[in-house]
């Protein structure tokens, strides 16, 4: 049974029901026909989020907003950067009511969010993307209340996504991990279905067990895609377990406030933390030195480092990464308040799959306007600034070849041949449009009947 995204939800809901069979045994048919996002609880919550957005516009939270983000990214903001101010903060508050609409751990469901604007299901749902959003990432919440116990259930297709993380966080806005269960420790049936189990209890000789607290608020899921073009997200379901709740679901008011609160809280935790401190306080055109972190949004066992990038038309950024062991690492580009601007139709983002490698291991990329011709060009979408946040994860239990390593080094386009090492691979017109085709196709098989 194939499911059109432009089905209503109706249609969405038959359709379910008519691909129930296909659940029962594995079935590559399945994979190739129907996204795992595809949900009815999907759906229902992105409808959901767009009625409160209107609802619940917060106009001064706005205003706010867009004050903290000028402060951090240092005054005056150029015409430029101030264009894309805007839709950044208007995807910062949908952001902040699709936390909320998904924010009842007495009726948990999976929602993917942080993700760019895109239609399905007769629905147009806005971009909610904020904080150096990452264009390979399907991102999924479950909301969580340590009292309670939870099962959440997966089901793999193909090799599944080249790394998966299931952070336990305290906060659904500065993300700090209470506990995790990494890709590596998920033990995955050869039908390539898994359980994961969620309660304050230990393990007890349980896998995929992940110990709760009374501080755990959310457990965020983490599907990194490296190859668009073959990789699939895992299917999700979640179940509370134990007696039925004694009150009825959130009212809108609630989490219209809730949505509030995670707005004004964003506001301080990705405006003056992750833009601000993070990255701004670095020297324009450098990286941070690569570090591990547990708050603003990022991993507890990811190594990142951060910048900000100023560049004239004929300057480009030239990057040189070493992995350190690294089973995924992605250098993303994002707009001057850490947005992913267009990923799907631009190469804003390449990781260690979609990118050419030196002979010794090593990655040079090119971070500029115009088109080098490199193939590791990272496209600024003719922007002169703007932020990078370079990540690298599952790393080995013991340090490699000192570990992940990132140069920088700021140079004139017309001297990128003397700077680039001999082996850098080189593409010509017909090869990068041929490359971005594949990329768009790739990221359009989230949304369609592309699988």
């Amino acid at each position: 049974m194939i499911i059109h995204p432009s089905l209503s939800l109706r249609g969405l809901a038959l359709g379910l029901v008519a691909a129930l069979p296909m659940l029962a045994a594995p079935s590559t048919a399945w994979a190739a026909e129907w996204s795992p996002l595809a949900t009815l609880d999907q759906v229902a919550l992105d409808q959901n989020a767009i009625r409160l957005d209107k609802a619940y516009p917060f106009p001064l939270a706005r205003l706010q907003a867009k004050a903290a983000y000028r402060l951090a990214h240092g005054l005056p903001v150029s015409a430029e950067a101030e264009s894309r101010l805007d839709q950044a903060i208007d995807e910062l508050a949908f952001s902040a009511l699709q936390k909320a609409v998904n924010g009842d751990p007495l009726y948990p469901k999976v929602y993917w969010l942080n993700a760019p604007p895109h239609r399905w299901f007769g629905t147009e749902v806005q971009g909610g993307r904020y904080s150096f959003d990452n264009p390979d990432n399907i991102y999924r919440t479950i909301p969580i209340e340590g009292g309670s116990r939870y099962v959440v259930k997966g089901r793999r297709f193909g090799s599944g996504p080249t790394d998966v993380t299931f952070s336990l966080i305290s906060n659904v806005n500065s993300q700090n991990t209470v506990a995790y269960l990494t890709g590596s420790d998920l033990v995955v049936g050869a039908d390539g279905r898994y359980e994961i189990t969620i309660d304050s209890d230990p393990a007890n000789g349980r896998v995929n067990h992940i110990q709760s607290t009374s501080a755990a608020k959310q457990l965020f899921v983490r599907n990194n895609l490296g190859d668009w073009r073959t990789e699939t997200p895992d299917a999700l379901s979640v179940e509370r377990l134990g007696a039925s709740p004694t009150r009825a679901p959130r009212s809108d008011a609630a989490v219209g406030l809730e949505a509030w609160a995670n707005l004004q809280e964003s506001i301080l935790d990705y405006g003056v933390g992750a833009l601000g401190l993070k990255t701004h306080l670095n020297a324009v055109n450098t990286l941070s030195k690569p570090s591990t972190s547990s708050t603003l949004g990022t991993l507890v066992t990811q190594t990142s480092a951060f910048g900000h990038f100023k560049l004239a038309d004929d300057e480009a950024l030239v990057l040189t990464l070493r992995t350190g062991g690294a089973g995924y690492f992605v250098v993303p580009v994002t707009d001057p308040w850490m947005v992913s601007g267009d990923p799907i139709r631009h190469q804003t983002s390449l990781n260690n799959k979609q990118a050419a490698a030196h002979a010794d291991g090593s990655y040079t990329f090119v971070v500029s306007l115009k088109d080098p011709g490199v193939r590791n060009w990272l496209d600024t979408e003719g922007r002169h600034e703007g932020t990078l946040m370079v990540r690298w994860q599952n790393l080995p239990a013991q340090v490699v070849d000192g570990g992940p390593q990132v140069g920088v080094q700021l140079v004139k386009l017309a001297d990128l041949p003397a700077v680039l090492p001999s082996d850098t691979a080189i593409v010509n017109a017909a090869e990068r449009a041929r490359l971005l085709a594949e990329r768009e196709a790739g990221y359009q098989r989230r949304v369609s009947i592309g699988f």
